[in-house]
């Protein structure tokens, strides 16, 4: 008996798995933005927006889009802007950088 797989079939089940490991596929991202409460969920554990300013956009100047890096208006102003992230660059900065970020540092 010869067992016969449909890739197409195999896809849901990968892209789970994969899921599961905190693999975001790039498709999905592209010229996506999204705002801090998401960004702060997603890529750092929870941790308070207020946390993410100062210990990852304030300590990582790179993170700045005036630096060119992903992140538009890092703290947002009386003015009404909002902080917006692209996610993708994001994503993959927070990837290669993670090791760097002292997690367990608290707020003054």
């Amino acid at each position: 008996m010869e067992l016969t797989v449909n890739p197409e079939d195999l896809k849901p089940l990968v892209d789970q798995l994969m899921a599961s490991y905190g693999y975001i596929p790039a498709d999905e991202t592209v010229g996506k933005t999204i705002g801090m409460d998401e960004f702060r969920k997603k890529y750092c554990g929870g941790k308070a927006a207020e946390w993410v300013r100062t210990y990852i956009l304030d300590r990582y100047p790179e993170t700045n889009w005036e630096n060119g890096g992903w992140c538009v208006n890092p703290h947002r102003t009386e003015g009404g802007r909002k902080t917006i992230i692209f996610e993708r660059k994001a994503a993959a900065w927070m990837d290669d950088h993670q090791e760097m970020i002292d997690w367990n540092e608290k707020l003054r």
